[in-house]
């Protein structure tokens, strides 16, 4: 098994733009729900998923010390991260599984935007 894992899917929660803050630990995380070739890769690699309206999903995080996860456009050029909408792009990520006996929990390396959400421009914190 591979210790980095590609999925694709759709962006159900982007805290890549804007890091999460729970509880004092401050991370960047996705959440994408699963196609089905990615569904496969990650049974068969043992990766925590989570169902939710018969979704699959996994949430991928990186600690802030550690840098923003690259964001790259359809034609592979690094682009901001605000390049990436809140929900509902296509992407692919690029995830690196833990060590054991957290092998089933992933962190985010890199995110390809493959198609973005219909009426979705760039996230601007600014607008809230």
């Amino acid at each position: 098994m591979s210790e980095y894992v590609s999925l694709t899917g759709e962006v159900v929660f982007n805290h890549i733009s804007e890091p999460d803050n729970y509880m004092g630990a401050i991370n960047y995380k996705i959440t994408v729900a699963l196609d089905k070739d990615s569904l496969k890769v990650a049974e068969k690699e043992g990766l925590k998923l989570t169902e939710y309206k018969g979704a699959q999903q996994i949430t991928a995080k990186r600690k802030v010390d550690f840098g923003e996860p690259k964001v790259y456009n359809a034609d592979k050029e690094l682009v901001a991260s605000s390049h990436l909408s809140l929900f509902g792009d296509k992407v692919t990520i690029q995830v690196k599984k833990g060590k054991a006996p957290y092998d089933a929990y992933t962190y985010i390396e890199k995110v390809r935007v493959e198609e973005k959400a219909e009426g979705a421009g760039d996230y601007d914190p600014a607008e809230f």
